[in-house]
């Protein structure tokens, strides 16, 4: 986690099980980005995003529950110019998807801009000011 702690940038990946993420992936999220809230937010306005490995489908539904860790921790996101999913079962096999590789591409490109330049406005340009966390309980 202290690793973690002081990068600039992470990319969440998964494999695709059942829909979802995998199990030790799922509970090492909750785990960090758990501690990165109750220490200040460590993952405030640093740029993540997140790509996930299927072999057919229920790539979506994964990649979209590792967004919700970024999102939740105020991340910036690059995006890629489809869903950050690429397919494949055994090793080797994504090479052959065309488009998953250019997604990837993509979004590598977009993710190295976005760190520029973050790092390029981080004397100039202010972050905004961080807000103390309203949580409302519904059940009174």
């Amino acid at each position: 986690l202290q690793k973690i702690k002081d990068v600039d940038g992470i990319i969440l990946g998964s494999p695709v099980h059942f829909s979802g993420i995998a199990g030790t992936m799922k509970c090492f999220l909750d785990r960090a980005f758990y501690v990165s809230g109750a220490n200040g937010n460590w993952f405030r306005h640093k740029v993540g995003t997140a790509i996930v490995a299927v072999r057919r489908s229920g790539g979506s539904h994964t990649l979209d529950g590792l967004y919700h860790y970024l999102s939740y921790s105020e991340m910036l996101i690059p995006s890629s110019n489809y869903w950050n999913i690429i397919h494949g079962l055994k090793a080797g096999e994504a090479i052959q998807d065309a488009e998953g590789n250019q997604i990837m591409r993509v979004l590598g490109k977009n993710m190295a801009w976005l760190l520029k330049m973050r790092e390029q406005t981080k004397d100039t340009l202010a972050a905004p000011e961080t807000e103390t966390k309203i949580m409302t309980n519904f059940i009174r």
